[in-house]
């Protein structure tokens, strides 16, 4: 079995919403037509596309006992806000179990929050999960098309917009937000 059929197997055995499900195989598409664009492994980018939101629809406490599962630290910010921020890490957790590669993991774990140091398959996982087929917020076009020119610059695009977002609901952004934020503010031309 390849690694795509698998992760199409866990995908289905987990019973993920019809919505949440179609959300995943937009991510992956998009994720793969990236990488396959700027370097990255495009099986990789694929399979991490469809397991990136395996436990976003736990409850919040099933999150937290699968993150003290798997020996995660949680920090405040991700214990108040577990299924938003922590699903990204437990979801990593949970395929690295399933036995696929830590690259996979790894880019499911900062596909939310990101972080500095990236690899391209990150940032194509964090990239698709904004700019999927399905997501029709305000400006997502303009994304879409700036990915094709830089992955580096959407991906700031976009930590930029959420940085705004939650600043404007008078939260403050996770560090390893930030992290991203000023890395790629950094390499800006």
């Amino acid at each position: 079995m390849t690694d795509r059929e698998h992760a199409e197997r866990v995908l289905v055995e987990r019973g993920l919403s019809p919505e949440l499900e179609a959300h995943c195989r937009g991510v992956a598409a998009q994720a793969e037509s990236l990488a396959r664009r700027w370097g990255a492994a495009p099986d990789d980018a694929a399979v991490a596309g469809l397991l990136h939101d395996l436990c976003r629809e736990r409850t919040r406490q099933e999150v937290l006992e699968l993150a003290r599962k798997h020996s995660l630290k949680v920090d405040p910010i991700e214990k108040e806000y577990a299924v938003q921020l922590l699903h990204a890490r437990v979801a990593a957790e949970e395929a690295a179990a399933e036995g696929f590669s830590p690259q996979i993991a790894e880019a499911i774990r900062r596909h939310t929050l990101g972080g500095s140091g990236m690899s391209v398959l990150d940032e194509c996982l964090f990239v698709a999960d904004a700019t999927e087929p399905g997501r029709t917020w305000q400006g997502v076009e303009a994304v879409r098309r700036q990915a094709l020119k830089s992955l580096d610059a959407a991906a700031l695009t976009l930590v930029r917009r959420d940085v705004e977002r939650l600043r404007s609901r008078g939260r403050e952004p996770h560090p390893t937000m930030m992290a991203l934020l000023e890395e790629k503010r950094g390499t800006q031309v």
